[in-house]
């Protein structure tokens, strides 16, 4: 009885294992964030500098991809000062379209909140620009700059407004302010927009509308408040303030 009974313990014990052996070979190759992760372990990349990560045959040159990161990160210091979003953040640039689904598409920064904060920067070469990977960059050093708490508490108009200072797209311009808002007019509530699902809806308009309403909103915000209050701003999240009560709604 006491073999038998050994027996199925073992049994039970090797089918454990080989569950969670299928479900982690599942997430890291066949889910978005599993992918990601896993990206600096993945032979088809190679390290270029000490965040950034590029596939191997990729039509652009090391030089070429450095010096646009380069060049972004300086209209990113004229906004923060000395950055120090290197150590937190991953930029991957992949220009293969049957790996793209993988990273989540062709342009975004996703914040990993696990044993830590960790943002991943996935650009596919269509959206290698200045102005995107600045855009991106605003993320990334604000992101490095708070604490888990504060980052999770930040809503998304003020992340994509504060991104968007740096992106000068003429899409985002105080014109299309003006024209999409009668003038200001037809202006949503900041509450309305404060969720992800909210801001990022599906309707690609809708999605436009909402960045330029960000863009405009925390446009002001930085005129009156400048550099200091940013870094104010962000001292004070991290002491665990309300982010309505420093922002001053």
């Amino acid at each position: 009885m006491k073999t038998k009974a050994k027996k199925v313990v073992t049994g039970i014990v090797i089918a454990i294992v080989i569950l969670l052996a299928g479900a982690a070979v599942w997430f890291f190759q066949f889910t978005k964030n599993g992918y990601i992760l896993t990206v600096p372990y993945r032979s088809y990349f190679e390290q270029i500098a000490e965040n950034v990560y590029v596939n191997k045959d990729n039509a652009m040159s090391k030089d070429e991809i450095l010096n646009l990161i380069h060049e972004a990160e300086d209209r990113d210091r004229d906004f923060y000062g000395e950055l120090t979003y290197a150590s937190d953040t991953t930029i991957i640039l992949n220009d293969n379209e049957k790996i793209q689904p993988k990273l989540g598409g062709g342009k975004d920064t996703y914040t990993f909140i696990f044993l830590k904060k960790h943002d991943y920067t996935c650009l596919s070469n269509e959206f290698f620009n200045l102005d995107i990977v600045a855009h991106e960059i605003t993320h990334t050093e604000l992101h490095a700059r708070l604490t888990k708490e504060a980052r999770s508490a930040i809503p998304i108009w003020f992340d994509e407004g504060l991104a968007t200072q740096n992106d000068y797209r003429e899409r985002y311009s105080l014109e299309s302010w003006i024209e999409k808002t009668d003038n200001g007019k037809n202006v949503p509530a900041l509450e309305d927009i404060d969720e992800p699902g909210e801001f990022h809806c599906e309707e690609e308009s809708e999605r436009q509308f909402h960045y330029i309403i960000a863009k405009h909103e925390v446009g002001l915000w930085m005129e009156a408040h400048h550099r200091e209050g940013l870094m104010d701003l962000i001292d004070r999240l991290n002491k665990g303030e309300d982010f309505n009560n420093v922002y001053g709604i």
